[in-house]
């Protein structure tokens, strides 16, 4: 959250801050790879959820071929502290053993799993950390771009802020596709009888109330999304992106019901 109050404006060289972006994204689609390793969580009411936090790296190649692995952390309580904290040890916890892989690719414009442990990919959080689809979908959003000051040599940092409308609109696709994809089967099952399954229609009927629930709950919050991206300004190149989307229901006026998720993203070896 401290990274919310750090924002600035201006332009870098004379350009606007929302050129510099453009130009950093049209860097990355020019590399043909690029290392990276990141770190997630959410908190609820100020609190990591303890289980929510992982580490995790993968490779881009031929630009639109992602893998990535994740790594749960191997000292007990340590993904226990505050947001930024916890994400911090989180990088430290090198000697933990996979728990998830994926690999994605991008075909006709959509990202396309193409092999996942669990091989069901179900509970498989990766697919959402996926960072050059959140680099791409930057260049679509509607936002405001600026430029932070007091970068070190050799860097810089745009502050990328959605607007309200948008930053609901981008969780409303998440929550929508990956509703879709833990949704029951169409259930042509039958019973001796020739009636649908029980069970099917049962499951059905849970999906179709959660996703109800779900929705109304999303028309009554109110969503920030904010990214920060650290740049490499001698080669114009992504170095860091970090992004917090903090979702709050004004209407119920709990703060422990406010949800912040960050993400934390290096890329390095670039080639």
């Amino acid at each position: 959250m401290l990274l919310l109050l750090l924002s600035g404006c201006g332009t870098s060289n004379g350009k606007p801050a929302a050129q510099e972006l453009n130009l950093v994204l049209a860097g990355m689609d020019g590399s043909d790879a690029v290392s990276f390793e990141g770190a997630a969580a959410l908190l609820i009411g100020g609190q990591t959820v303890s289980e929510s936090a992982l580490y995790y790296g993968g490779k881009i190649e031929d630009h639109n071929k992602v893998s990535l692995y994740s790594l749960l952390p191997d000292e007990p309580g340590g993904t226990k502290a505050a947001a930024l904290e916890g994400l911090n040890k989180l990088e430290q916890s090198r000697s933990a053993t996979p728990a998830y892989y994926t690999r994605l690719e991008k075909k006709d414009g959509e990202w396309l799993m193409q092999s996942s442990s669990p091989e069901s990919g179900a509970g498989n959080p990766l697919t959402a950390l996926n960072p050059l689809r959140q680099l791409e979908e930057l260049e679509q959003l509607e936002k405001q771009v600026t430029e932070e000051t007091g970068s070190a040599r050799g860097s810089k940092v745009l502050r990328i802020k959605l607007s309200p409308g948008e930053a609901k609109r981008q969780l409303k696709a998440q929550l929508e596709r990956e509703m879709q994809a833990i949704r029951p089967a169409a259930g042509n099952a039958q019973d001796t009888a020739g009636q649908r399954s029980e069970v099917t229609t049962a499951m059905n009927t849970l999906w179709a109330q959660k996703e109800k629930e779900l929705q109304q709950k999303l028309a009554q919050a109110e969503i920030s999304s904010v990214y920060f991206l650290k740049v490499d300004t001698k080669r114009n190149l992504p170095k860091r992106l970090t992004w917090t989307r903090t979702v709050s229901h004004p209407a119920s006026g709990d703060p422990a019901e406010v949800e912040t998720y960050v993400t934390k993203v290096d890329f390095y070896g670039y080639h």
